[in-house]
């Protein structure tokens, strides 16, 4: 019984351990940085070209901090609005080494999956597969409350305004990006587990000029 008792106490502890290996604590986003509006609303543009370097850990805190980020945590609001505040966004990160949802509370990721999975986002543009990182937008109905014609139309514009946070802060802090709806939806369900009511909207490759 004290072997078994052991065993279990050592399985748990390591189960615990992977499972926290698995999520990234990011450095906090900063507060200052890059261009002025006005600055980052002339300077945006789409681009097809990305440079192969990596973001660091503080580019893609300030990238999803952007995106999704939480910026009144008194009040659990994020620097995208969504309908009723339903927050029904969520934002997921691909780059050669796998894929991990961004964790806005605790300004984490979260891997869900290994590998480069970058292809399953480009699908048919090539181009899209240099880019170091790229940002999947999915909505979650389950979260909306609502699947209706109404609601998935509103979901869209949601998803419409984390792609156009993503925009200016590119445009603001000096990387290039750009807004897509072309991606293997099917396969990246299958990827991600993710169920019926669950739906990738929009994707925004993002890195350095090239």
């Amino acid at each position: 019984m004290k072997k078994l008792f052991v065993s279990m106490v050592l399985a748990t502890l390591l189960c615990s351990s992977l499972s926290m290996a698995q999520v990234q604590k990011l450095p906090a986003p900063s507060k200052s940085l890059g261009k002025n509006v006005m600055e980052a609303l002339w300077s945006r543009s789409s681009s097809t070209e990305f440079s192969d370097k990596m973001l660091s850990d503080q580019d893609l805190s300030n990238l999803l901090f952007a995106a999704i980020g939480v910026n009144r945590p008194s009040e659990g609001k994020l620097t995208s609005p969504t309908a009723r505040n339903f927050q029904e966004i969520r934002v997921f990160v691909f780059t050669a080494k796998g894929v991990s949802e961004y964790l806005n509370k605790e300004n984490a990721l979260k891997q869900v999956a290994k590998g480069d999975h970058r292809g399953l986002i480009a699908d048919r543009q090539d181009w899209a597969k240099t880019a170091p990182v790229s940002l999947l937008i999915v909505a979650d109905e389950k979260k909306f409350g609502s699947s209706d014609s109404k609601a998935k139309v509103t979901m869209g514009i949601d998803a419409g305004i984390v792609s156009e946070n993503i925009n200016i802060f590119c445009a603001g802090a000096g990387f290039v990006t750009r807004p897509r709806m072309t991606m293997d939806i099917p396969a990246i369900k299958k990827l991600l587990k993710l169920s019926d009511t669950e739906t990738p909207l929009l994707n925004n490759p993002v890195g350095f000029a090239k």
